[in-house]
């Protein structure tokens, strides 16, 4: 049978035929190229040794030659996990191991992990001398297409295996507001978020610029290639603010999309000051896809708001129990959706724990409003208590992100034999931001959920998806570091 995801790129590539599929500083190349080069390069992959099921990583920096490598090895049917080059040599050694990698399919300074490296020659894949082979085995809707890693804050690593079906289904269900265009994301490709918008691009028919920029740079590229759509990481977004120069705004009908983690009211509304008005506020999972999205006309109102399920997602909130809670009442959002994943690779009890039932449950907290809209209330796991006392960090970044200065806050917990957990805000601010007077505002509105210390940093560390990486914080603070 035809795995669906390459019959919708086949197509793609037939009936966008002469439209750009990929622009970058080489030049462009249309769909129906693109369709032409990753078929000769899934065969010159098969005659080095590649056979459908073996799994395989890609370790590739420059951005091209990643897509076209990881568009072949979903033709040929090879799972594929990305090796990053920022990895550090355990997380590599621990992903072939956990994954059964076989093979490294890498560029010339690709690690030595311990397994056979082949490093493609476009060249030879591209001539027309390339010599005769037979045609390529289609992969099936549930052959592996990729094994997708991630941590989210925990620290927990996880192995994501997603089939062609299912990356097929998250590809077609996508939140944009035209049915093609030029889409840009500054993030290398070795990054989840965007390589999996990149294939999607490619399987559904939007153009790809591919371009590492300076943040500075991006608005003047979006103007240059003509980007219709711009995905950003709330880091990206707070950049681009900070530009605040005319010569810096981005075009005025660019759909700016902003995810990854809870993108704040105040730097909603900054953005759309600063920048442009047409802010769209996604929310999604990796082991379900694109759930909801929230345009411009909801941020005011729903300063939190990630909008309405999107077609075919149900979703609900329910309580520790699985009750379902009625409209405005925080709980657990659980999730059903066409694309969604069936667990976990080799790890039941994490399989068991996040998807009850048939719905994906991953720790995330929110409310349903009395007209649909999902209003983000944070991780559960990142709840703190304090002598007994419930406190979720974004209670306090609520409050403390409406205080004149605050750029940017993150609560975490200094872990106290006596009290339990402490909750402590780290703060990027303006120049001339009065922390005393912010603690106090804090007092004033939160009681005893207050943080009992505020720490300046010159920033927040979060992880390649925009998340605050509260473990880090809370480690400092036990070393002494904020005195």
């Amino acid at each position: 049978m035809d795995s669906s995801l390459i019959a919708t790129f086949r197509s793609t590539c037939a009936t966008s035929a002469a439209r750009p599929a990929i622009m970058d500083a080489q030049g462009a190349i249309t769909f129906a190229e693109l369709g032409e080069q990753v078929e000769r390069l899934a065969s010159w992959l098969g005659l080095q040794g590649l056979r459908q099921g073996d799994v395989v990583g890609i370790s590739i920096r420059e951005e091209r030659s990643h897509l076209l490598a990881s568009l072949a090895l979903l033709r040929l049917g090879c799972p594929q996990v990305t090796l990053a080059s920022h990895d550090a040599p355990s997380q590599r050694s621990e992903l072939i191991a956990k994954c059964r990698v076989v093979t490294v399919v890498g560029d010339g300074d690709a690690a030595d992990d311990g397994v056979p490296v082949i490093v493609p020659d476009l060249d030879a894949a591209f001539s027309p001398r390339f010599p005769a082979h037979e045609p390529v085995p289609m992969p099936g809707d549930e052959n592996i297409a990729m094994m997708l890693t991630g941590s989210g804050t925990t620290g927990r690593f996880k192995v994501i295996p997603v089939s062609h079906r299912a990356m097929t289904l998250q590809a077609i269900n996508r939140a944009v507001t035209a049915s093609s265009g030029v889409e840009y994301i500054p993030s290398p490709v070795e990054f989840l978020y965007p390589k999996k918008h990149r294939i999607r691009s490619a399987v559904t028919g939007y153009t790809s610029l591919l371009q590492r920029a300076e943040h500075s740079e991006v608005p003047q590229l979006c103007r240059r290639f003509g980007v219709d759509f711009l995905r950003l990481s709330l880091g990206q977004a707070q950049s681009l603010i900070d530009l605040d120069a005319a010569d810096k705004r981005l075009p005025d009908d660019i759909a700016v999309y902003v995810g990854g983690s809870r993108i704040p009211g105040p730097t909603r509304a900054a953005f759309r000051d600063r920048q442009v008005p047409s802010l769209y506020v996604e929310y999604g999972a990796t082991e379900c896809g694109n759930i909801s999205v929230a345009g411009p006309e909801m941020h005011e109102r729903y300063p939190d708001g990630v909008g309405r399920p999107l077609p075919g997602v149900r979703l609900e909130i329910v309580d520790d129990g699985g009750r379902v809670l009625p409209p405005d009442v925080e709980g657990l959002i659980r999730i059903r959706t066409p694309g969604m994943v069936s667990g976990y690779l080799d790890d039941a009890e994490l399989t068991a724990k996040m998807f009850p039932d048939g719905w994906y449950q991953g720790g995330d907290r929110g409310a349903l409003t009395r007209d649909g809209i999902l209003v983000f209330g944070g991780r559960a796991d990142d709840m703190m208590i304090l002598n007994s006392i419930n406190i979720f960090p974004t209670e306090i970044e609520k409050v403390a992100e409406g205080f004149p200065g605050v750029i940017d806050c993150a609560a975490f917990p200094l872990h106290s034999s006596m009290h339990g957990e402490i909750p402590i805000l780290a703060v990027v601010s303006a120049e001339g931001c009065d922390l005393r007077a912010l603690l106090s505002y804090c007092r004033e509105r939160l009681g005893i959920r207050a943080p009992r210390k505020l720490v300046r940093l010159n920033e927040i560390p979060r992880n390649p998806q925009g998340k605050v990486v509260r473990r880090e914080l809370s480690a400092r603070a036990a070393k002494g570091e904020f005195r």
